[in-house]
């Protein structure tokens, strides 16, 4: 169990590899040698990221107990699916453009979820950075990836579609997440309201009430001008992260949703003498 761990440990730090030499190089060329002078802020951040994606290895015996138990109840249920033999008469490339879009879309109301009361203690850990950089990206709780991974599963399981260049795919999709979480004023014009990029998605981690609740896409911003969540008026020069925000201590990251749960169940006269007595 203990070289599953450290496995599993080892693999997640190499793939850091790939993006750290892509937004280093891109760094350089917006901010030339200012892009390497870490600050302490950044670099705590960093950690906490990194030992966030490197934890989360831990509750994989969880999630395959989930998706399981999701995937033997959508049969149980005799949903039905799109027959493979419907896939061998499409072209692999629009097979993949489909999973895509689906997937994308799924990615969208899964966000759109997570801000809802009561999932959003769970992703609030992932808003809590306040130093936002390409790591942030991997700032998500377990209990997170539990919800988007049940979700992929449920789509899958209806799709049915085959497991070619999906990998590829899902590899491409981890890069742009990075890419939009980096700390640079990326922006693409008239196509940020096609592909979402680091302008687009700062609005979304922004600690400005007007911004709250915006920019969900995960890939295609064009699914927030779609249901009317798109906001990007220019370039974004506030704070990051919300008010009583974790921070980057590593266990109250850990820990997050289940205090704001137990903080929410106490009784309305029980917080009023706290607050009276403090």
């Amino acid at each position: 169990m203990t070289q599953e761990i450290i496995h599993a440990a080892f693999e997640a730090l190499k793939g850091y590899l790939i993006p750290f030499a892509l937004f280093t190089a891109l760094g350089l060329l917006i901010a030339g040698r200012d892009a390497v002078k870490w600050s302490s802020e950044l670099l705590t951040s960093v950690r906490a990221n990194i030992f966030l994606s490197l934890a989360n290895p831990l509750i994989a015996p969880v999630l395959m107990v989930s998706v399981v138990l999701t995937r033997n109840g959508y049969d149980a249920l005799g949903v039905p699916e799109t027959p493979l033999a419907f896939w061998d008469q499409v072209p692999l490339w629009l097979t993949l453009v489909a999973w895509v879009l689906a997937i994308d879309f799924i990615d969208y109301w899964n966000h759109r979820l997570l801000h809802s009361r009561g999932f959003w203690d769970i992703h609030a850990v992932h808003h809590s950075d306040e130093t936002l950089n390409w790591t942030t990206s991997a700032r998500v709780h377990v209990l997170e990836l539990v919800v988007m991974q049940l979700s992929y599963i449920l789509l899958a399981s209806w799709m049915n579609i085959p497991a070619e260049g999906v990998g590829a795919i899902a590899a491409l999709r981890l890069l742009h997440n990075n890419w939009v979480h980096s700390k640079y004023d990326v922006h693409l014009g008239p196509l940020t309201k096609v592909i979402s990029t680091p302008r687009f998605h700062h609005w979304h981690h922004a600690d400005d009430k007007e911004a709250y609740d915006t920019n969900f896409a995960n890939t295609y911003a064009f699914w927030d001008v779609m249901f009317s969540t798109y906001r990007v008026p220019g370039p974004y020069k506030g704070a990051f992260g919300f008010d009583g925000t974790p921070g980057n201590n590593l266990v109250k990251l850990l820990i997050w949703p289940y205090l704001q749960w137990a903080e929410a169940l106490k009784p309305k006269e029980h917080k009023k003498n706290i607050l009276l007595t403090s």
